[in-house]
């Protein structure tokens, strides 16, 4: 991937229209959809460097036979929905190529093989802020997948998405949300990601995600009301699940098959069949399966798989919480588990073993309607070091020595005063979910309203803003941006509207003519999405908005990236106090592209405590 000199816009607006321009564009081109609803469009990407987007993001629509290729690298789709097709044993959009990100997708109502399949020699994948809902068939194919090549791990990752209402029985429809992998690809190392996506009312297989491939990470999702499904470690080893909440499902996480998986800081309520489930499998017998740090309340039992001839193996309990449960905690015990610093209150279920500890948990529900430990809780400081570490994943970022709980609060670098459970108390601390329906899918689906205003105004002048009435005073916070273009040269404006009355006025007093304006109004969500921060507009022309959230006073360390990860000396250090900060950052002078927002917070210390990357593209 690379930074592009020159680039040509080509608005389209038809089959032939897009056909032409993809073979007249270049490197760093963008095509252009214009706004409106289009019958069986195939999009063939084959182009590397190129955009493919929306005039208005959620304003293109596609339906019919539409489909989409993609056999190019460094290729960006943006803001075009899929809705009530029909492409018979056709995937909706296939990747075949590398560095390709996907974002503010909406594909709902199509009869299709997979909604989005990714090829095993594809790497580098980015799928983002997309929804994903209610295949019409219920063909044995799942709805996004990845498959893994034997000798290069993807490192693919699919974030901020949404996952939601695909009916079924629930057995093995073959219709999960997400698989990685399939059986034959069990001992290959994909080293792929699932963060912070929403899954709802996903009960056509018992599969949310299907894993079948090795060295995967689930982390900081929501599976919330699925009633027949839960997350499935199947084929290959070195599963790591964390951060995640469970609520209101069927169950939380089953191990099939495999070895090494790592299970921690997840929260787990009201699962109505089982919570965990080991399972006594012949096919590739569990063996050294680690649960460490989770809270379990109200819920179903923990199944350890004692019922068999192939019982789990090196099965280790260490410091998590179990409460309340809806019969018993446990179920089938193997006599075998190693118990380390686990708390417990409520019927156990079978025969007490050291390590799993009766007390009085004190858990309290918060404001959110979540359980957490309280002030006087037993579970306060009371962790153990003596289980086995959780092993570096090469070249991915993940948080294997626990130096954060589950809603990403500081805990101690010592496991024996870390607090049992998945939740590090602090007076000030709420344990909820990191992403629910409001803040995945693209933004146009969401209550986030959009607002976007092209004018030109000549010399001096005034722009007004007048969205849809009663916008500005809606209650959430509003942030007007002002870009005025002569050239090269631009000033900006930009003010918190929050609560004020339409119209707002823009006055522009300039001494030179204005050739170009843009104005952007974006209602933000009370909550920064999931990781702590955002970036805003993306995609984005010549300046980019940072938000920031810091539960503890930091350093922060941001930097733009090209996706080949070189510096564009664009970025900042420097200390932040708790709270919430605003930056803008000047990116006119970079050539149209794909760049990379590296965000890394660090302690006093030095020491690193959170790092995060998200794909920008620059117009």
């Amino acid at each position: 991937g690379v930074a592009y000199a020159q680039s040509t816009n080509f608005s389209v607006s038809t089959q032939a229209g897009f056909d032409d321009a993809m073979q007249n564009a270049s490197a760093g081109d963008s095509i252009i959809w214009e706004s409106g609803s289009y019958q069986d469009i195939f999009m063939d990407i084959d182009k590397d460097g190129v955009i493919v987007t929306a005039e208005k993001s959620g304003g293109v629509s596609v339906t019919g036979a539409s489909k989409v290729e993609i056999p190019a690298d460094d290729v960006t789709l943006s803001g075009i929905q899929f809705l009530s097709g029909d492409i018979g044993t056709d995937h909706v959009i296939q990747i075949d190529g590398s560095d390709v990100l996907v974002t503010q997708i909406n594909i709902k109502d199509y009869t299709s093989y997979k909604y989005l399949i990714i090829d095993e020699l594809s790497q580098r994948v980015i799928v983002s802020y997309s929804n994903f809902e209610n295949r019409l068939n219920l063909d044995d194919q799942n709805i996004l997948s990845i498959l893994v090549d034997e000798n290069t791990p993807g490192y693919h990752k699919v974030q901020y998405c949404s996952f939601k209402n695909f009916d079924g029985t629930g057995n093995d429809m073959g219709i999960e949300p997400i698989r990685i992998g399939v059986s034959t690809q069990a001992e290959y190392e994909s080293r792929s990601i699932v963060e912070y996506c929403y899954f709802t009312n996903c009960d056509g297989d018992g599969e949310l995600i299907s894993n079948k491939a090795a060295q995967n990470v689930f982390r900081y999702n929501t599976f919330e009301n699925n009633t027949k499904a839960e997350l499935v470690l199947r084929h290959g080893d070195q599963g790591v699940v964390y951060g995640n909440f469970f609520i209101n499902n069927m169950g939380g996480v089953r191990v099939r098959e495999g070895q090494n998986h790592f299970i921690y800081n997840n929260y787990f309520e009201g699962l109505d069949k089982r919570s965990i489930y080991l399972q006594n499998e012949e096919s590739d017998p569990l063996e050294n399966i680690h649960i460490y740090f989770n809270t379990i309340v109200n819920s179903a039992a923990v199944l350890l798989g004692g019922e068999g001839s192939f019982e789990p193996k090196g099965v280790v309990f260490a410091n998590n919480l179990f409460a309340q449960p809806t019969e018993s905690l446990f179920e089938d015990a193997t006599g075998n588990e190693t118990w380390i610093a686990n708390l417990t209150e409520g019927t156990l279920g079978i025969t007490r073993p050291d390590g799993l500890t009766e007390v009085d948990l004190e858990l309290e529900t918060n404001s959110e309607g979540y359980l957490q430990i309280g002030s006087g809780s037993a579970a306060i400081d009371e962790g153990a070091s003596e289980y086995p570490a959780i092993p570096t994943i090469e070249g991915l970022d993940i948080d294997e020595d626990i130096l954060l709980d589950l809603m990403r609060q500081t805990r101690p670098t010592d496991a024996a005063t870390k607090d049992v459970g998945a939740f590090e108390y602090s007076a000030d601390g709420v344990v909820k979910p990191h992403v629910n329906e409001s803040n995945t899918g693209p933004i146009y689906l969401s209550d986030q309203e959009f607002f976007t205003l092209s004018t030109t105004v000549v010399g001096s002048g005034e722009i007004n803003l007048n969205p849809p009435s009663g916008f500005y005073a809606s209650g959430t916070s509003v942030i007007a941006t002002a870009v005025i273009v002569n050239g090269s040269q631009f000033t900006g404006w930009s003010g918190d509207l929050s609560g004020t009355t339409n119209p707002q006025t823009i006055t522009i007093d300039g001494n030179m003519d204005i050739t170009a304006n843009f104005t952007e109004v974006l209602n933000i969500d009370n909550e920064i999405n999931g990781k702590g921060w955002r970036i805003f507009p993306n995609p984005s022309q010549h300046k980019l908005n940072v938000d920031i959230r810091t539960n503890q006073a930091s350093k922060i360390q941001l930097e733009l990236l090209t996706i080949t990860g070189q510096q564009t000396g664009i970025g900042l250090q420097d200390s932040f106090v708790v709270g919430d900060h605003s930056i803008q950052l000047d990116i006119s002078d970079l050539s149209k592209g794909i760049y990379v927002v590296s965000i890394k917070q660090f302690g006093f210390d030095d020491r690193l405590i959170h790092s995060e990357r998200q794909n920008l593209i620059k117009q």
